[in-house]
């Protein structure tokens, strides 16, 4: 990685982070579906904060939560699992640096897997009760792996935009595994039942139980606390012309 782009972006460790863990990112993007999924996998994980992520590009901000203050993209690490959460959607001078620091860092801790979790724009979501999953892999190993679990769909045409490509990308040229698992699911509004039917797949995968009726039972409640996340992530999805992808294929991402 040049020098500029190492000093952007920097991954920090608050607790040693063993080697051989899946990597789990769900930063903010078509209806924030990775983010709701990966969000309840922490907490249902009961997982621990373990590091953070710093940069110059991130806004001046901080969240605070319970009396606690948070950085603003987060680790958080159970068993063999870290899962990466950001408050706010990837700033567009940040995602390509962020990429490549995310697989560098995996490589270096010798991680087994990242599995980015993000959602697929379907304009007829609205009339589909049960989203269809699709997975793509950054080798043909890992997209055949994936696709002999039951109930998905093989990814096989379309645009990834954002971080989740970037990874996607930076996967293939460093030779590192890497699964992108896409739901079907509402473009601008939060979509719990969209991130429903990733964890369901996630658990399979993973081999972990998940109970995903709390999510459903309080998705409205998500809906609305989201709400003002979901603006500012559809804002930051523009800035990379994601908005462009209404005008495709529902397959399309």
């Amino acid at each position: 990685m040049p020098e500029e782009l190492e000093d952007l972006v920097r991954i920090v460790e608050v607790e040693p982070i063993k080697e051989g863990v899946i990597i789990i990112e769900g930063f903010p993007d078509v209806g924030l579906v990775g983010t709701i999924a990966a969000s309840f996998l922490t907490d249902k994980l009961q997982m621990k904060e373990v590091g953070y992520v710093e940069s110059d590009v991130l806004p001046p901000i901080i969240s605070v939560k319970n009396g606690k203050v948070l950085d603003l993209i987060r680790l958080y690490g159970g068993d063999n699992i870290v899962v990466i959460l950001s408050e706010i959607p990837i700033p567009l001078p940040m995602v390509r640096p962020l990429s490549q620091k995310i697989i560098e860092w995996a490589i270096s801790k010798k991680a087994k897997m990242i599995v980015s979790l993000t959602g697929m724009p379907e304009p007829g979501r609205l009339n589909i009760d049960v989203p269809k999953v699709y997975v793509l892999g950054s080798n043909d190993k890992i997209s055949q792996d994936a696709l002999r679990i039951d109930g998905v769909e093989a990814f096989t045409d379309g645009y990834i935009t954002g971080v989740k490509g970037m990874i996607l990308r930076e996967s293939i040229r460093k030779d590192f595994n890497a699964l992108l698992i896409l739901s079907q699911a509402h473009f601008n509004y939060p979509d719990p039942g969209s991130a429903a039917e990733i964890l369901k797949y996630l658990s399979k995968l993973l081999s972990i139980s998940i109970d995903i009726k709390p999510l459903l039972e309080s998705a409205e409640e998500l809906k609305l606390r989201l709400r003002d996340l979901m603006r500012r992530t559809s804002q930051a999805m523009q800035d990379v012309q994601k908005s462009r992808e209404l005008e495709l294929p529902a397959v399309y991402l």
